[in-house]
């Protein structure tokens, strides 16, 4: 019967990383699968029920992500929108039910867990292959579409794309440095050769967010392996590296420099003013708005469910020439915006303490996935959707729960 809960388990993990590419419907149902994958294995160890209720207590880093959905909850006192406030809850409900879930779930074995990361992959490069096969067919529109600041076609957001893309590459490393294979040693070959493809790949992609993810990642994690080893030129050679990748990228890679030149063009308009409709002057246009909600009531915010109200009230006021409306690009100035202060300090708390108790930035494949996520959180609102929620979870936590 264990074994029965183990598979059911890890077919929820499966479920989850194929969900997050191609499906909603099968993201939806894996996140299901791990709160009953929790209580199975509770209601299965219940003479230790006791015991592991405790020990998930005395594990803030697990039980923090709660306060997500408790800085939306706390939203109540204030709400005039309940539809936004209702569907904002259920959004953060997995920051709630998947910490528990997490540490009662059957632990994986190392093999087992480095077996998922395979799978991730194997999946984005099949899917990367995809994209690129019609990218190569469709030359000419897409990049029109990449010049009118538009992405390519691809299975689902291109945002949360390009950072599964970018903990894909990480996981590549990390496998391949720990010699991980199913079944052959040659293996390893396939596995670098998948991450270099997904390294060129997420190039080609050309979604900034991503790629700017990801050259973080790599910075944070060549500093830190430069200091334990005391390899210092090798922290110059990934400052070196991270300078000269994006040059050669332009020059050799036409959907790189079409929308290198479109940001450029974008910024030129944005500074003579003509650039209200182009995508990142409509970003810059948000940070603004949250930035003006913010000052109006710095202290609990405008409540969590009056956010989307508030924002089309300062659209209407400010920006009325803005073609559409749209929330704050930035997780934490979102909070602040919508819970003052107070829900500011409380999303810290959670954002920060999984990455330094126990020392969970020593795991290097959780180090590079948090700074992953954490650099999106500065340029979108990466934890205000159900993919960027399932995302953030199942790797944050998944990493967290192996070091138990």
């Amino acid at each position: 019967m264990s074994q029965l809960r183990l598979y059911f388990t890890y077919l929820s993990c499966l479920a989850l990383l194929v969900g997050l590419l191609v499906s909603p419907y099968l993201q939806s149902m894996s996140l299901i699968g791990f709160a009953i994958a929790g209580v199975w294995e509770a209601a299965a160890t219940r003479s230790t029920l006791r015991a592991q209720w405790k020990a998930f207590w005395q594990r803030p880093d697990f039980w923090v992500f709660g306060l997500h959905f408790v800085i939306v909850l706390l939203g109540a006192w204030s709400v005039q929108d309940l539809d936004f406030w209702q569907e904002r809850l259920r959004i953060k409900l997995p920051f709630l039910v998947l910490p528990l879930a997490f540490f009662f779930m059957p632990k994986f074995s190392l093999r087992q867990y480095l077996g998922l990361l395979y799978l991730l992959v194997i999946v984005l490069s099949l899917t990367s292959l995809g994209i690129l096969i019609n990218y190569n067919l469709h030359f000419e529109e897409i990049q029109l579409l990449i010049k009118q600041g538009q992405s390519m076609p691809m299975p689902t957001n291109h945002i949360r794309f390009s950072l599964l893309l970018a903990i894909g590459i990480i996981a590549a490393g990390y496998l391949y440095t720990q010699g991980y294979y199913w079944k052959k040693e040659q293996e390893r070959q396939w596995i670098a050769g998948m991450g270099l493809f997904l390294f060129v790949f997420i190039h080609v992609l050309s979604v900034r967010s991503g790629i700017a993810a990801l050259y973080l990642a790599i910075f944070v994690l060549g500093l830190r392996y430069a200091w334990v080893s005391k390899r210092y030129w090798l922290g110059l050679a990934v400052i070196a590296a991270l300078c000269t990748l994006p040059i050669l990228g332009y020059f050799l890679l036409p959907s790189f420099k079409m929308k290198v030149d479109y940001a450029l063009y974008d910024l030129r308009m944005r500074q003579s003013g003509q650039g209200t409709m182009l995508s990142d002057s409509e970003r810059m246009t948000t940070l603004k708005v949250g930035w003006n909600i913010f000052k109006a009531a710095p202290l609990l915010g405008v409540g969590a469910g009056n956010l989307d109200q508030a924002v089309a009230f300062q659209y209407q006021a400010h920006f009325p020439n803005a073609a559409r409306v749209m929330m704050p690009h930035n997780q934490f100035l979102y909070v602040a915006a919508g819970s003052g202060l107070v829900g500011l300090v409380l999303f810290c708390i959670a954002i920060f303490v999984p990455l330094f108790y126990g020392r969970n930035d020593q795991d290097w494949l959780f180090l590079g996935s948090y700074v992953v996520i954490f650099a999106s959180l500065l340029v979108e609102a990466t934890l205000e959707n159900a993919m960027g929620v399932a995302l953030s979870c199942f790797f944050l936590l998944m990493g967290m729960r192996e070091r138990q």
